[in-house]
C-alpha cells in the first residue's frame, strides 16, 4: 500500500472542517456550525490544502467554490466517513450496545412532527447521537445524492434516484387561512369562491407546490394571485396575519387555535399524499439505523398527536 499521502494528510478533523465549507460554501457558516473561530477554520483547511497540494477552494466574488481537488477531496472524505460510521456500528453491535449516531434530514414541514417521534426514540437509547438537518427540498435532495444522512423525510420522493422509500404517514394538503378571514364564516366553498384571495405558496422546487400545481391542473383549476415565500414558517406567520391563505399540509394546524389559523371548507380539499422515509438502496444501515426505521414505521403514529390532525381530515372529507 502506498501510503505517501496517508503519510502527509492531517487528522481527520481536518477533513471533517473541510466537508462542512464544502457543505455551507462558506468558512463563515462553517466556523458557525462547528462552534470555531473562522480563523481557526481557514487555518485548518489551509494545512489540508497543503498536504494535498493544490488549492481546495477558491474565491470568486463573495462566493467561495471547490476547485477540481476540492470536489474530489469530499467525494473521498464521505466515502472515508461513511466507512468510519459502518465500523462504528459493527462494533457497537459486537459490544451489545445500541450507542452510535442516526443523522436525519428532512424538508422544513416534516419540522412540525418528526420531533415528536424522535424524543421517544431518543429516551429509549438515549446514548446515540442524532445529526437533525431541515432544509428545502433541493437542499434535502443533494444531501440524498451525497449520502450523507441515513434518512431523509419527503412528501413528494425523487424518482430519479435509486431509492427505498416508504410511507409511513398520511399528509393531508389543505386550504389554510387566518380565523379572521371571512371565508371561515362558510360551512362550504368551491374553488371559484377563493378567487380574489392572495395565495401565499411556497417555490417551484418544493414537494408541496408540485403536488397543489399537480392535482390543480388535473382538476382543469388555477391559482389567481400568487406569492412566493421560501419558507414554511414564513408562510405560517404571513397566513395568521391575514396576509392571505395557503395551501399547506395539515400538520402546520397542530396548534391551529393557538395560532390563529383555520381550515377551509374547500370542495375537493384536502389533497391526499404521505410522508415516506427515504435512504439510497445502496445505504447499509447500522443496528440502530434500522432500529430507528421499524419505530418510525411501526410506532410513529402512536406517538404523534393525531386525534386533531385525523378530526380536522375527516371533516374536510365528509364535506367534499
Amino acid at each position: 500500500m502506498d501510503t505517501r499521502l496517508l503519510a502527509k494528510l492531517g487528522t481527520l478533523r481536518q477533513l471533517q472542517i473541510f466537508l462542512k465549507v464544502a457543505e455551507t460554501q462558506s468558512i463563515a457558516r462553517a466556523a458557525e456550525a462547528l462552534y470555531l473561530s473562522h480563523s481557526a477554520v481557514s487555518v485548518q483547511i489551509r494545512k489540508l490544502a497543503e498536504a494535498v497540494g493544490l488549492p481546495l477552494h477558491e474565491i470568486i466574488g463573495k462566493r467561495l467554490y471547490l476547485t477540481e481537488a476540492g470536489h474530489e477531496v469530499v467525494a473521498s472524505g464521505r466515502e472515508l466517513f461513511e466507512v468510519v460510521a459502518r465500523l462504528d456500528g459493527r462494533l457497537n453491535n459486537l459490544k451489545g450496545l445500541t450507542a452510535g449516531s442516526l443523522g436525519i434530514a428532512v424538508v422544513t414541514t416534516a419540522q412540525y412532527f418528526l420531533p415528536r417521534i424522535l424524543g421517544p426514540f431518543c429516551q429509549m437509547y438515549p446514548d446515540i447521537d442524532v445529526a437533525f438537518m431541515v432544509g428545502n427540498r433541493s437542499q434535502i435532495i443533494e444531501r440524498l445524492k451525497g449520502n450523507m444522512d441515513d434518512f431523509y423525510i419527503f412528501s413528494d420522493p425523487p424518482d430519479e434516484l435509486e431509492i427505498d422509500s416508504q410511507p409511513f404517514l398520511p399528509n393531508p394538503l389543505a386550504v389554510i387561512a387566518s380565523a379572521k378571514n371571512p371565508l371561515n364564516q362558510r360551512k362550504r366553498l368551491n374553488w371559484e369562491d377563493l378567487q380574489g384571495q392572495k395565495f401565499l405558496m411556497r417555490e417551484q422546487g418544493s414537494g408541496t407546490h408540485a403536488t397543489v400545481r399537480k392535482y390543480l391542473r388535473e382538476q382543469g383549476l388555477a391559482l389567481d394571485k400568487t406569492m412566493v415565500i421560501e419558507s414554511n414558517e414564513a408562510i405560517k406567520y404571513a397566513v395568521m396575519a391575514d396576509m392571505g391563505i395557503t395551501i399547506l399540509s395539515a400538520y402546520v394546524l397542530a396548534n391551529a387555535r393557538e395560532d390563529g389559523l383555520t381550515q377551509l371548507r374547500v370542495k375537493g380539499f384536502p389533497i391526499m399524499s404521505h410522508w415516506h422515509v427515504v435512504n439510497l438502496k445502496s445505504k447499509k444501515l447500522s443496528m440502530i439505523a434500522e432500529r430507528f426505521l421499524d419505530f418510525i414505521l411501526n410506532r410513529g403514529r402512536d406517538v404523534l398527536p393525531m386525534e386533531h390532525i385525523e378530526q380536522q381530515v375527516r371533516r374536510a372529507l365528509a364535506r367534499r
